[in-house]
């Protein structure tokens, strides 16, 4: 009888432990395809817990929504405002605008900012908004230093921000951190990528990182030189992203990734983006140390697997791409090579 009883007992344990390790894959095939609702053309899809994605207004926006009010990270494009705000009170409804990140200098990503902050009635009072104006009224703006100077600046496709449209709180350092809607908001600079001035908004306790353009899943990554990106950095900045996630099952679910422009990521995603640019900086720079001109270059075609996904926008072809890679690893083969030696008198 004991016998008995012992076997049922490890029988049972043994089914009980077999449904444990089955509950999540079960739940993962069963899960529903997130629903993508629309409004004014403007994509709304939920990413994770109180964070959404708004795509079709520029750069894609991150939306994270809670009791404090709702926090945006981008703006969108020009003429994309009034839009995008009807898209947020579709998730918020009433909620007050509270803060707003920027994650680069470009058009597609900022141009509604004005727009944005007087729709949250100007600058918040402790961040130095209009005199008069009540404490914990408006929106917080904050972006890195290096962005903050070249919204100043102004650029070929967005005139110079002036007053309130640029940001009222900047910073150089590595990172920077506030508590939004019950859960940490870490800003991760990601120096050197697609322009020196990237800003990565990583939401601890949703688990979502909006990348901006360091990471774009329609095309190879828009690296502008004349503004401080490397290949070197982007790859830096895919790598920091990849220490950050953490998939839940056969490397897929788990951290959710929102890309600059394109769909909803994880993990996965992001190491075979970065995977693809590492194998294509390593042909190349193997060519350039085999001293092949950029015309040789281009006919051994190093990114042909790639190029089908990555190289068919008009304004970045994939040899455009090549093209900057090529040039900055020539530059650096260049820097590495030995002097030559003084001749002897």
């Amino acid at each position: 009888m004991k016998i008995r009883f012992a076997v049922f007992a490890l029988v049972a344990a043994a089914v009980v432990s077999v449904r444990a390790q089955q509950a999540p894959t079960v739940r993962a095939l069963t899960e529903p395809w997130p629903e993508v609702v629309k409004v004014q053309g403007i994509e709304i899809v939920h990413v994770l817990k109180g964070v959404y994605m708004l795509a079709g207004g520029g750069g894609n926006i991150a939306v994270q929504v809670g009791d404090e009010g709702v926090a945006l990270v981008d703006s969108g494009d020009k003429g994309q405002t009034d839009n995008i705000l009807a898209a947020v009170r579709k998730i918020g409804g009433n909620k007050p605008l509270r803060y707003l990140i920027s994650t680069t200098a470009d058009a597609d990503h900022i141009a509604g900012s004005d727009g944005v902050v007087k729709a949250a009635g100007g600058i918040a009072g402790p961040q130095g908004g209009a005199a008069g104006r009540p404490a914990n009224a408006g929106i917080y703006t904050v972006t890195h230093e290096n962005t903050l100077n070249r919204m100043i600046t102004g650029s070929p496709a967005l005139p110079p921000l002036t007053g309130e449209a640029l940001p009222e709180s900047s910073f150089f350092t590595p990172r920077k951190d506030f508590y939004a809607n019950g859960e940490p908001v870490v800003l991760l600079h990601a120096p050197k990528a697609h322009t020196d001035g990237d800003v990565m908004v990583w939401f601890r306790g949703s688990d979502v990182i909006a990348t901006g353009d360091v990471f774009r899943t329609d095309s190879y990554p828009h690296i502008d030189p004349a503004r401080g990106g490397t290949l070197q950095g982007e790859l830096d900045a895919l790598n920091a992203v990849l220490d950050i996630t953490v998939p839940e099952r056969n490397q897929m679910g788990g951290t959710r990734v929102i890309p600059g422009h394109g769909r909803i990521c994880n993990e996965a995603d992001v190491l075979e983006y970065r995977d693809m640019l590492t194998i294509i900086r390593d042909r190349v720079r193997d060519m350039v140390k085999k001293n092949m001109t950029f015309d040789q270059v281009k006919a051994a075609n190093p990114a042909l697997e790639y190029d089908a996904l990555y190289g068919k926008q008009k304004d970045w072809t994939g040899e455009m791409f090549l093209d900057l890679v090529y040039k900055e690893l020539a530059a650096a083969n260049k820097a590495a090579a030995p002097a030559p030696a003084a001749k002897k008198r």
